[in-house]
């Protein structure tokens, strides 16, 4: 039977022609490869494939960003039967399934655990953040061992010694020089990327340190030669190659903890409160809805505040790993004013006149230039960010048609990506979801309507809304 009939047989969604052969690729390796397709193309789809595919490979242990683990999580339940566990805390506890899924942050906690339950699989998603070398060494004065270098390294590569299958993906496998290479080929490749010191001798245009200590492999030589060496453990896709099976527009949500857990849900408590209160104020109808819309906003300014840093984050790794420019969308003013801080070369929407045309030209033809700022209500209309193939949206506005509109900036006439993707920032268990929800089940009529006229907020749902809140 052939791996995509297979994958056809055992996943809920159907595959595309290159998630299939990148599924073929890690059969044919053995389960020891490399994933280095381009941002937006699907390696999360193509490692739960072959893991379906492949149920002798479990128990697995799938490391990556805390930013993306619910995300895996998501997807494991989109496409799969196969259940599996999110890893929280640095306090180690018993799973319950054969399929775990840790962020980095935390692995070194759990190392014993991890250990313990004999893996057979280990995946490490976005591979480059082990691109630095874990050492164990022993201490003179001690005796004892300790860890140098990188420890979350270190856990990678104990763990994959334990793995018959190691899964790296990463759509920028180098984000610097060839030395952040070899960890990750290292654990896939062993008997090939034995050596640091003759991978770094070879590879790394070795020059003395300083003062003549040691060896500095901050360079790159022979690269073609290393090429040929990895391309056996490497399939790699650029989205440009694969567009003809992409959509225009692709919408991908990433489900994250909000940090301030305990005030939001004091916030809530207190919103249900006052809501109850004034349920039975039938002369105060359209008052108490204004109020209502008023306090579900600060629910969704305090979610936001909650997402800024793991936002922050994204945002980081995005422009590092891929190279490309991104615009990002807020809703609240103190939000955009707090990214703003954070990323002051970024051009910045929401200015009068002149001045905000400057700066989508900025973006636009600057290559130093490669974050846009806006908000959803002052920039969502009438300016072109074509330059950006992707939008992140940190927060969600009350209508589709705004969403639509904003996306739309990035997807227009000219643009330079024959396919673009939105991805929204979703805290989990908070006001993100239940908006959404009330989103998406207006898109389809906010696309019928021929006057002009958005969907709006208005007494059904915020009752949909208050019900979500008591029941979450």
């Amino acid at each position: 039977m052939s791996v995509g009939t297979r994958i056809r047989e055992l996943l809920t969604s159907e595959p595309r022609k290159f998630q299939i052969q990148g599924a073929r690729f890690l059969e044919t390796v053995g389960g020891r490869g490399l994933i280095g397709d381009d941002m937006g193309v699907g390696k999360t789809f193509q490692v739960l494939s072959w893991l379906a595919i492949n149920p002798q490979a479990r128990p697995a242990v799938i490391i990556c960003p805390s930013n993306a683990k619910y995300n895996w999580e998501e997807q494991f339940a989109l496409h799969t039967n196969m259940a599996c566990e999110v890893l929280v805390g640095r306090k180690s506890y018993k799973p319950s399934s054969d399929v775990l899924l840790i962020n980095f942050e935390i692995i070194r906690d759990w190392e014993d655990a991890l250990l313990a339950m004999n893996p057979v699989t280990l995946v490490i998603d976005e591979s480059h953040n082990v691109k630095n070398r874990g050492m164990l060494k022993k201490d003179k004065k001690t005796g004892k061992m300790k860890v140098q270098g990188t420890a979350r390294t270190l856990t990678c590569q104990l763990l994959s010694k334990k793995c018959k299958h190691v899964i790296g993906m990463s759509g920028t496998p180098i984000i610097n020089r060839p030395i952040e290479f070899w960890p990750i080929l290292n654990m896939i490749a062993p008997k090939v990327f034995s050596s640091y010191w003759d991978f770094g001798m070879r590879f790394c245009d070795p020059k003395p340190g300083w003062k003549g200590k040691g060896w500095n492999f901050s360079g790159a030589s022979n690269l073609a030669e290393l090429h040929a060496l990895v391309k056996p453990f490497m399939i790699r896709r650029l989205k440009s190659e694969v567009l003809p099976e992409l959509p225009p527009k692709q919408r991908i949500i990433l489900p994250i903890d909000i940090d301030n857990r305990r005030e939001y849900n004091s916030a809530k408590d207190d919103f249900l409160e006052w809501y109850r209160q004034k349920e039975g104020d039938e002369k105060a109808e359209r008052a108490k809805k204004a109020q209502a819309l008023v306090r579900l906003g600060a629910l969704k300014r305090l979610t936001a505040k909650g997402k800024l840093k793991s936002a922050v984050k994204w945002i980081e790794d995005y422009l590092e790993e891929g190279g490309e420019k991104l615009v990002v969308f807020v809703y609240h003013k103190e939000i955009f004013e707090a990214l703003a801080k954070k990323f002051p070369p970024a051009a910045r929407g929401n200015r009068p006149g002149a001045s905000r045309q400057d700066e989508v030209n900025r973006f636009q033809t600057d290559p130093d230039c490669p974050l846009f700022l806006g908000r959803i209500k002052a920039d969502k209309e009438c300016i072109t960010l074509h330059a950006a193939k992707a939008a992140l949206f940190i927060e969600n506005g009350w209508t589709p048609g705004e969403h639509d509109q904003a996306e739309d900036r990035i997807n227009r006439m000219g643009q330079m990506a024959d396919s673009i993707t939105a991805y929204y920032l979703h805290g989990r268990d908070t006001i993100d979801e239940y908006v959404w929800q009330m989103i998406e089940s207006k898109r389809d009529i906010v696309e019928q309507v021929v006057d002009g006229k958005e969907a709006v907020v208005h007494g059904n749902d915020i009752t949909r809304l208050v019900s979500a809140l008591k029941a979450s």
